[in-house]
């Protein structure tokens, strides 16, 4: 699908799908900080963290959606 959706999309397209990826990985780096600052027992300065992880995470998946409807996939 990410082969199909980088092919078959215009450059605007693919700078969605190349700023998804990165907003990804800020999510996936926010939600392991997150975990270990909670493990720490830091628990209540845990909520940044898990905001940032579900904010990149949908902002990322709406790129990616709103890429693949300019694109002209088959």
């Amino acid at each position: 699908m990410w082969r199909q959706l980088l092919e078959y999309t215009d450059t605007v397209g693919r700078a969605m799908v190349g700023f998804a990826a990165v907003l990804l990985v800020v999510a996936v780096v926010s939600f392991v900080v997150g975990i270990v600052q909670a493990s720490s027992g830091h628990g209540a300065a845990t909520l940044p963290y898990w905001l940032t992880t579900m904010g990149s995470a949908v902002v990322a998946g709406l790129l990616v959606y709103l890429a693949s409807r300019r694109g002209k996939l088959r």
